[in-house]
């Protein structure tokens, strides 16, 4: 037996049986009591009343049906299974071939009947569906406005007033063939588009305009394709069917109405799709009306060609693309496709058309439940509605392997969904807040959550929170992608200054607007080289590293700034601060992974604490290690990234106006540069000239020369490699070996910001020599800074002194000493004068108060090394250690640490060992 034969005839012998079918399969069902429900399990929600003897019931949660439609919610599976297990009882055989046999007449007789009824009960309900849509109609048209709509705007239609809804979306009534509006289309800002409730679409239109005498009819897709068909064919009848499905009932609604006149389809060409929807459904409504077709020839639909091209060039493509498909050539891409699709499931079981399923169309996704009815038996499909529209569900790895769903819908809205959140609150709660928009019941979410975990997909994606080059492309922080990728790449990562990484202009009005108006000023260019450098670090293996130019208000280091982050995106929007937090910086800097984070005025509000932590991450290259909640650890954040700082001071007496200490490291990867102002004007009448433009030309130009900076970046890797190799030696040869260990290292950054310049030339037009010449100018305002020692060494010297300097008479008593003349609060030791005038006075001083005071923030042998190669600690003769014997004080000896402040001469030390306080007192 057919299904449809197996439902009917089940129907039919199972009357006034079903409590006993029901018993058989058991499952208890008290008649018209209400008790728990056998398929969802509610307590008094369930009550079997049998009506007719077709075994009916209802559920406040499971809704009501027959004892067809109670044993598929219990047992699963689909009616035409429910039906077979029922026939098994009651001893219908389901193998026969040969469905109930009826006279030619009675079967005549029932068709007809049948038919009329259908008929009848289809009229009833279109007439109700269009009642029920005039009411809502009306209501809604009640709250509309004239204006302009953010949507047709951004199509490039300024000027143009449509009826709006209050949340600024358009209404766009659409006419069926007498005139009757029998359905409406809402877009909203965004231009996510939705048919108003109990709309009959299928050859409804909306016309554009309403000529006299209709020759040519253009029947376009969307509103805004239509507009634009309009606008380059004024003297056609344009009409709008809102989706592809609709073009052909539109087409034939315009032939019926327009017999003599031309009929254009201006599809769209979906041919980044495996199917090109646009195009076959175009094609197919041109055949059925003896039509005409128009594709725009790059993809797209023609509002999309019209945006980089004039008028009359998209007019005459249209033209131009006009032809009308044949049968067999135009159905050639789509019987291809079905042709492929079938060879791979011609073995494959038919689809139950009795089978629940979930169904994504245009105009959403939704649960579709076929039923029989239970006269005829033709199936009725009942729909309910998850979601709105989706085009695309893709799956991603992230960077730890944890598997996400990436799903897209409306107007480039994407969102990656850990797969453990679909179906939790948590997921729900993502998708809706970024505009996806899921139905708000229990079950049939988990219905949706199932499907949405259950597809196949044709494409792994690779997932990062993380900018910078990843599978061979460069991600910007806002998202975009430089180059091909590897795979399909989506970034999962959000930077406070996303939205500043657009372009304006083009590399050459960059390159005359801002990088001549820096060349010949080394402070400007040197900060332009340091941009260029940001995503060559990863490819070089550079470390991270920031510089700090420093001034007062009038010298352009805000200007100098704004020129190079204007490689990248808008200067304004770039620009953050370093107020924040730890965790916030980790952030920026991920997001600004292989790229430049302008941080900009340090004293201006900044907190010193945050300063200090937030520098000591930034160059650190590594986040925290931190519990994941589910057990054990997160992975470990890390970066690269070039930071440019600005300041009124430099960042060490910032920090120390606040008691915080800075260690030489630090300040090797945060260069402190103090800048002059520009002194090659390039022509303008003085500095502030200079300056104001400069300004205006980093925010008419930006952006784009970074992005052809990258791009030149990743097919020149190995020059890259090689040019930063070669400015590695070259520093190698120029810093002398007394220079100190910081020096040394702090050239490395000199190094990569030389082959950056060089290298960069193909962006700046500047002249080799000179890019060599501004590193080394640099370099020697920093050292002179800085200073050429070991810097570490100088701020121990510096922190002894200091404590010396300021408790040496208060805290270290004189010997010889007696505590009653002169008690001493917190004694950190003794101190003794030589019996000449120019010899020093040297501190006894006690281990605690050295290692836990005098050294505080270093190791306290490390110090007391550094101390010694300076001359100012006398280390024990034996050579072991630093502490040595006091003198006989009350009759006793301990250990101290004997300092004193560094030697006009040697003669000094051989005068303190001759003053006896040497070994012998050991």
């Amino acid at each position: 037996m057919k299904p449809i034969d197996i439902i009917r005839e089940v129907k039919l012998k199972a009357k006034g049986q079903w409590q006993n079918i029901l018993s058989n399969l058991g499952v208890e069902v008290p008649l018209n009591t209400h008790t728990a429900c056998p398929a969802c399990g509610g307590k008094d929600r369930f009550r079997f009343d049998d009506k007719d003897g077709n075994g009916t019931f209802i559920c406040s949660q499971c809704g009501a049906g027959d004892g067809l439609d109670l044993i598929q919610r219990i047992f699963g599976g689909s009616v035409t299974e429910a039906a077979q297990e029922v026939a098994s009882i009651i001893g219908i055989d389901t193998r026969s071939d040969n469905p109930p046999t009826y006279s030619s007449d009675e079967v005549k007789a029932q068709q007809e009947a049948q038919r009329a009824q259908q008929e009848e009960t289809k009229a009833k309900e279109k007439a109700e569906k269009h009642k029920r849509f005039t009411e809502r109609y009306s209501r809604t048209i009640d709250h509309i406005k004239r204006g302009e709509s953010d949507y047709i705007k951004a199509k490039g239609f300024q000027g143009v007033e449509m009826d709006l809804l209050p949340d600024g979306s358009l209404i766009i009534p659409l006419l069926d063939g007498n005139g009757t509006i029998t359905a409406a289309q809402t877009i909203k800002p965004n231009g996510e588009k939705r048919l108003l409730l109990d709309s009959a679409k299928n050859g409804s239109y909306y016309p554009i305009n309403e000529p006299t005498n209709v020759h040519t009819v253009i029947i376009a897709e969307g509103l805004a394709t239509a507009m634009t068909c309009h606008l380059i064919q004024p003297e056609a009848y344009t009409v709008a069917a809102i989706d592809a499905g609709n073009l052909i009932h539109v087409a034939k609604v315009m032939r019926t109405k327009y017999p003599e006149s031309k009929i254009i389809i201006a599809g769209d060409n979906d041919s980044k799709n495996e199917v090109n929807t646009g195009k076959v459904k175009a094609e197919a409504a041109a055949r059925e009306v003896n039509g005409y077709v128009s594709i725009p020839p790059n993809g797209g639909d023609w509002n999309d060609y019209l945006q980089y091209r004039d008028r009359n060039a998209t007019t005459s493509a249209f033209i131009e693309g006009i032809y009308q498909p044949q049968g067999d050539e135009a159905m050639s891409e789509i019987t291809l496709t079905e042709t492929v699709k079938k060879s791979v499931t011609e073995t494959a079981k038919p689809r139950d058309p009795m089978k629940i399923r979930i169904e994504s169309r245009d105009d959403g996704v939704f649960l579709v439940t076929p039923k029989a009815d239970k006269e005829t038996g033709e199936i009725i499909n009942h729909e309910q509605w998850l979601s709105n529209p989706i085009k695309r569900i893709a799956k991603g790895i992230d960077e730890v392997g944890d598997e996400h769903l990436i799903i897209e819908w409306g107007r480039n809205k994407v969102q990656a969904i850990p797969t453990g959140d679909i179906g939790e609150r948590e997921g729900w709660r993502r998708l809706k807040n970024a505009g996806l928009f899921v139905t708000t019941k229990s079950g049939l979410r988990q219905s949706f959550s199932d499907w949405l975990l259950r597809r196949s997909f044709k494409e792994d994606w690779s997932i990062t929170n993380k900018s910078g080059w990843h599978k061979g492309a460069y991600i910007m922080p806002d998202g975009s992608v430089i180059g091909t990728p590897e795979q399909p790449i989506f970034f999962n990562g959000q930077s406070a200054a996303a939205t500043a990484y657009q372009t304006s202009g083009t590399l050459e009005s960059w390159r005359d607007g801002v990088a001549r108006l820096a060349n010949g000023n080394i402070f400007m260019m040197f900060t332009i080289g340091a941009a260029l450098a940001a995503p060559m670090t990863s490819i070089t293996g550079a470390d991270s590293f920031g510089i700090h130019i420093y001034a007062q208000s009038t010298a352009g280091k805000s200007t100098t700034a704004d020129m190079a982050v204007s490689l990248y995106g808008d200067p304004d929007l770039q620009r953050l601060t370093w107020y924040g937090t730890e965790y916030g910086m980790t952030n920026e800097a991920v997001a600004h992974n292989d790229g430049v984070l302008y941080l900009d005025e340090v004293g201006q509000g900044a907190d010193p604490k945050h300063v200090y932590k937030s520098a000591y991450t930034l160059f650190n290259g590594k986040g925290k290690i931190q519990g994941a909640k589910d057990g054990g650890n997160r992975q470990v954040q890390n970066w690269k990234t070039v930071a440019i700082s600005t300041g009124e001071k430099d960042i060490e007496t910032f920090l120390l106006m606040a008691g915080i200490k800075v260690n030489a490291g630090q300040l090797v990867r945060l260069l402190n540069i103090p800048m002059e102002r520009a002194t090659e004007l390039h022509g303008c009448e003085n500095g502030k000239a200079h300056a104001d433009l400069i300004k205006m030309n980093c925010r008419d130009s930006y952006g784009a020369a970074g992005r052809y900076w990258i791009e030149y970046l990743s097919n020149h890797k190995d020059e890259a490699k090689e040019a930063y190799r070669a400015a590695q030696q070259r520093w190698s040869k120029l810093i002398p070996n007394s220079y100190g260990e910081q020096v040394h290292r702090a050239s490395d950054r000199f190094a990569t910001i030389e082959a950056a310049l060089i290298m960069g030339s193909v962006i700046t037009g500047w002249n080799e020599q000179d890019c060599r010449d501004v590193v080394q100018a640099i370099f020697n305002v920093w050292v002179a800074e800085f200073g050429t020692g070991n810097k570490e060494i100088e701020q121990i010297k510096e922190q002894a002194e200091a404590f010396l300097n300021a408790y040496g008479m208060s805290r270290f008593a004189p010997l010889p000493y007696d505590v009653r003349d002169l008690p001493i609060r917190d004694l950190a030791g003794y101190r003794k004068k030589g019996s000449n005038e120019d010899d020093p006075i040297i501190f006894y001083t006690f281990p605690a108060a050295f290692e836990k005071e005098i050294a505080s923030g270093f190791n306290p042998k490390h110090f007391a090394e550094a101390l010694k190669m300076a001359g100012m600690l006398t280390p024990p003769t034996s050579g072991r250690g630093y502490q040595r014997k006091s003198p006989r004080i009350d009759g006793r000896q301990f250990n101290v640490y004997v300092l004193h402040f560094s030697p006009e001469s040697a003669e000094d030390d051989n005068n303190l060992v001759a003053n006896g306080e040497d070994e012998k007192n050991s």
